[in-house]
């Protein structure tokens, strides 16, 4: 009897659930211990079946991150737009750091684990755009309105830099000389709005050569 023909539902199900199955291998044995034919088992189908699906291991992976990024840009998005520009930034940089506390092996995924192998995916650079934009619309609201001076996009790069300097800390428990993670992110925050403030110094190529001079 002929195999009965998989709707787009059944193919989306079953990669929805290949995906859910090795996010929680990733969670217990690490991206370098989760396999095509571990996630199978699982699962208990073939590994043929699998990878009717998924060409391989890093294509599955790939799927996921695409899945992870499009849910930290909802908890970005999820921030109110009608908040003062000020209030919007902060209001981003507090959801950032949110999910990644609340889904320390999914932020460690995105942005930690290596994974050289990783070919481009269109999927993941579209979530991962999600997430760009919504840091760099609220830089360019804080130029518009006077709040700060510079260039939106090495701002929104600053911010989500240094954010993310101190959630790794925090994940790798390195903040263990008498400061939190919740001291650390306003302070953080408040002196990367002062230090862009038209009446603060830029500090940029000719502030370093200075402080180069000075250390001589």
């Amino acid at each position: 009897m002929a195999r009965k023909a998989l709707t787009q539902i059944d193919i989306d199900d079953f990669r929805s659930t290949f995906c859910n199955t090795a996010y929680k291998l990733y969670v217990t044995e690490g991206y370098h211990g989760v396999t095509m034919r571990g996630i199978a088992k699982e699962l208990a189908c073939s590994p043929m079946m699998a990878y009717r699906y998924f060409e391989n291991k890093e294509h599955v992976f790939a799927a996921l991150r695409a899945r992870l990024f499009d849910d930290l840009a909802q908890a970005l998005e999820s921030v109110p737009v009608t908040l003062s520009s000020l209030e919007y930034l902060r209001g981003l940089a507090k959801a950032y750091a949110n999910f990644a506390h609340s889904a320390p092996h999914a932020y460690r995924l995105l942005y930690v684990v290596p994974m050289p192998s990783l070919r481009p995916c269109p999927e993941v650079k579209i979530a991962q755009r999600r997430t760009q934009i919504a840091l760099l619309d609220a830089t360019t609201r804080l130029v518009d309105s006077g709040d700060i001076q510079g260039d939106p996009l090495l701002l929104s790069h600053t911010l989500w830099g240094s954010i993310h300097g101190l959630v790794c800390l925090d994940l790798a428990d390195q903040l263990s000389y008498g400061v939190t993670f919740e001291q650390l992110l306003p302070v953080m925050f408040n002196s990367l709005i002062h230090n862009n403030q038209g009446n603060s110094p830029n500090f940029n190529n000719s502030t370093v050569k200075s402080a180069s001079r000075c250390a001589q």
